[in-house]
């Protein structure tokens, strides 16, 4: 476990230096004043979230879901699920990017990913309020089995600041 749990660390460095550099580079060409970088991660007993990234330009904000895990037994034979990252913005939850993943017509299901995917836009973060999604980032995955079942999870996430 600790030989996996280095080569996390080790991609989530390389990851983390490719992109401040990526943003220091696009920096210099469109003169851009701000760039921010924030990684977050979160755990409790049965998943964790790791490599999480949001990244804050003068015309950019890009979300990272980073990568999920599974602690125990992970769900398997999955009908469907979805994922989503969120916020609270005066008791309202914002959603910042979310999945659903379905099988139809089949007699077997299917495991999850465990990447969590990304998004983009020029306005992803509500007038780049961070401060709000510092203290209120969550996830959720729910679903169903295949055989009825359903499961859920939920994780609140820290976020620190990088860069």
């Amino acid at each position: 476990m600790e030989k996996g749990g280095q080569i996390v660390k080790k991609r989530f460095i390389f990851i983390t230096l490719i992109i401040i550099s990526l943003c220091i580079f696009t920096s210099c060409i469109k003169q851009q004043n701000k760039i921010e970088v924030y990684s977050f991660s979160g755990e409790d007993e049965s998943i964790s979230i790791n490599n999480g990234l949001i990244i804050v330009t003068d015309d950019l904000e890009k979300f990272i879901g980073g990568d999920l895990s599974f602690k125990g037994e992970e769900p398997s034979d999955i009908k469907d699920y979805f994922e989503k990252f969120f916020f609270y913005k005066s008791g309202d939850k914002h959603t910042i990017l979310s999945n659903v993943i379905t099988v139809e017509g089949t007699v077997t299901g299917h495991s999850i990913s465990s990447e969590l995917g990304s998004t983009s836009s020029e306005n992803l973060f509500y007038g780049n309020n961070l401060d709000l999604i510092k203290e209120s980032l969550n996830f959720s995955l729910n679903g169903e089995l295949m055989s009825g079942e359903k499961f859920e999870y939920n994780l609140v996430l820290d976020m620190q600041k990088v860069y």
